[in-house]
């Protein structure tokens, strides 16, 4: 009976310590995929996400600041989180993007 019991509670300790074992793995592909995320997007600070150009540029309207790419042939503008919904906000600029957007299709 003694030994019925040694075997289950072997079983048990397996488990356990595989366990630990899987929960360090994962805790080390998480580590190692925040770590490349983090790197790769230090090394494409100030790249354009269309058409690749190292090119960015900050430009500030009122408490946002704007990033334009300043390649002649994209001139693509990007817009952190929030950005939009607060640049909206202001009514007159509403107006010029929507002007803007209508001159690229007439």
């Amino acid at each position: 009976m003694a030994e019925g019991r040694l075997i289950i509670k072997m079983k048990a300790e397996e488990l356990y310590f595989n366990q630990k074992e899987q929960n360090k793995i994962k805790a080390l592909r998480e580590k190692v995929a925040n770590e490349k995320q983090e790197q790769y997007c230090e090394e494409h600070k100030y790249h354009c996400f269309r058409c690749g150009s190292k090119g960015l540029v900050e430009v500030q309207k009122g408490d946002i600041a704007i990033d334009v790419c300043v390649n002649e042939n994209c001139g693509a503008v990007h817009l952190d989180p929030g950005e939009l919904e607060a640049l909206l906000k202001d009514s007159g600029l509403i107006k010029s993007v929507r002007n803007s957007i209508f001159k690229v299709f007439k």
